[in-house]
C-alpha cells in the first residue's frame, strides 16, 4: 500500500448576484477563483485501485481523506479510461465516505514533464456539491504534481452565498464568501484574531455603491462593518442574512491621506476599512494595523503612488479608540529607513529595512508610473568621514 501526502486549499469567491426577497440568499451560480484561503490538508494518501464499486477506474488511482475546517472530504486522483498513462481527473466526495461513484469531477491538464516533476493544471471548473440535500455550485481549480513516488494536490474550492441586506433605512447587495471550505456561510470570526490573510472565516461584502469592488464595504460574520457612517454586524442563518446595528457608541480613525485601506486588529474587533480624508467610526479597542494600501489620489480611475505596509501586528506600536474621541492613525509615510549590516567571509552585506512610524514593515511603494521607486545608494565613511565606499542597494 502506498501513501504520500496531498495539501488542499479551500478559497470561496463571487461573481454575479441574484435578487430575491430582502435577507434571503441564494448561492452564487458560478463563482469565480479568489485568493482568500483556508488551507486543508490530506494527511494520509492511500492506493485506491481500478474499483468499480467505489467509482474509481485507474489502477494506480490514489485517494485521500481531507483534514481542516472542511473535514469529511475524501479526494482521489483518477482518469476517465482505465488504460490512461497519467491521471486526468480528480473526484471529490463531499460527503467523506470514499464512495466516488456519482461524484463530482474536475479535469486534470497535463505537462510535459520537467526536472522529472511532472505537473498537470486543474480548472477553474464548476462542479456540484451535495450537501445536507443542497446542491451547491463549487468553483475548483488547482495543479497536481508528481516526482517518483511522491505526489501532490493543491485544490482551491470556491464558493458563496448572495443576495440583498437592509442597512438602516436603505437595502445593499451582499455576499457572504466561505472563507474556511465547510460550505456553511455562518461561521463568526472570534478573538483572539490574526491577519485577514490567514483568516479561515466566512466574509461579509457589502456592495454600497451598486457594483461589487475594491471599495465594497467588507468583514467577517460577526464583526463589525462600516455602512453609511454606522457600525453593523451582519448574520447568518438557515440562508438568511440580518444586519444589526451596533449599540455601542464608537469612536473615529482619521489617516491623512487621499485614498486608503487597512484592516485593524484589536483585542475584541477585528475592522476592514476603506477611508479617505473623513474619520471613520470603529468600535473602541485597542488596534494594531495589518495588511493596508495608502493611495496619493482620492479616483480609483486614476493612477497614484502606493505605500503598501504589513502592519504593526508583529512587534509594531498599538492605539487605543476611545468612545466620542478621534485618532490620527499615521500609516506609510513618513517612513524610517535602518541601515543593517554583517560580514560573512570577509564580505560585507548592506540591507535597508523600511517601516511605518507604528513600527510596521513596508512591503512595497509604486510610484504614479506604475513603477518601483529606484533603488538608492549607501555611503560607508571612516572616522574623518570620507567615503571609503558606495553600497549600491537592489531589490530583493
Amino acid at each position: 500500500m502506498k501513501k504520500t501526502a496531498i495539501c488542499i486549499m479551500a478559497i470561496a469567491l463571487c461573481g454575479s448576484y441574484a435578487l430575491g426577497a430582502v435577507g434571503d440568499l441564494t448561492f452564487m451560480k458560478k463563482p469565480p477563483p479568489s485568493r482568500t484561503n483556508a488551507r486543508m490538508y490530506v494527511s494520509r494518501f492511500v492506493h485506491g485501485g481500478a474499483d468499480k464499486a467505489r467509482g474509481l477506474v485507474n489502477e494506480h488511482s490514489v485517494v485521500g481523506d481531507l483534514r481542516g475546517a472542511a473535514s469529511g472530504v475524501a479526494v482521489a486522483i483518477d482518469s476517465a479510461k482505465p488504460d490512461a498513462k497519467q491521471p486526468d481527473v480528480i473526484r471529490v466526495d463531499f460527503t467523506g465516505k470514499g464512495n466516488f461513484k456519482n461524484a463530482a469531477t474536475a479535469t486534470i491538464k497535463m505537462r510535459p514533464a520537467q526536472r522529472n516533476v511532472t505537473m498537470g493544471v486543474i480548472g477553474p471548473e464548476l462542479m456540484t456539491a451535495k450537501i445536507g440535500g443542497r446542491s451547491v455550485p463549487v468553483t475548483v481549480s488547482g495543479t497536481y504534481w508528481k516526482q517518483a513516488e511522491r505526489r501532490g494536490l493543491s485544490l482551491m474550492m470556491s464558493a458563496g452565498v448572495e443576495g440583498e441586506c437592509k442597512f438602516g433605512s436603505k437595502t445593499y447587495p451582499i455576499r457572504v464568501i466561505d472563507g474556511n471550505g465547510n460550505l456553511k456561510f455562518a461561521d463568526a470570526l472570534k478573538p483572539p484574531f490574526r491577519p485577514s490573510s490567514m483568516m479561515p472565516f466566512d466574509k461579509v461584502v457589502v456592495a454600497t455603491d451598486g457594483k461589487f469592488s475594491t471599495a465594497s464595504a467588507t468583514s467577517y460574520i460577526g464583526q463589525p462593518i462600516f455602512v453609511d457612517g454606522k457600525l453593523y454586524t451582519v448574520s447568518v442563518a438557515n440562508m438568511k442574512a440580518k444586519a444589526s446595528p451596533m449599540k455601542s457608541a464608537g469612536g473615529k480613525v482619521k489617516v491623512d491621506a487621499a485614498r486608503w485601506s487597512c484592516t485593524l486588529i484589536g483585542k475584541k474587533y477585528f475592522v476592514t476599512l476603506n477611508g479617505g480624508k473623513d474619520p471613520i467610526v470603529v468600535p473602541p479597542d485597542e488596534y494594531v494595523t495589518a495588511n493596508y494600501t495608502v493611495y496619493t489620489g482620492a479616483d480609483p480611475r486614476k493612477r497614484s503612488a502606493i505605500i503598501r505596509g504589513y502592519g504593526s501586528y508583529r512587534g509594531g506600536k498599538s492605539f487605543t479608540v476611545a468612545a466620542g474621541r478621534t485618532v490620527d492613525v499615521q500609516l506609510g509615510a513618513p517612513i524610517e529607513a535602518t541601515v543593517m549590516s554583517s560580514v560573512r567571509s570577509g564580505k560585507v552585506r548592506i540591507n535597508l529595512m523600511m517601516k511605518d512610524p507604528l513600527g510596521g514593515r513596508i512591503s512595497s511603494i509604486v510610484t504614479s508610473e506604475g513603477r518601483r521607486p529606484p533603488p538608492p545608494s549607501i555611503d560607508v565613511i571612516d572616522k574623518a568621514e570620507k567615503i571609503v565606499y558606495t553600497a549600491k542597494l537592489a531589490y530583493g
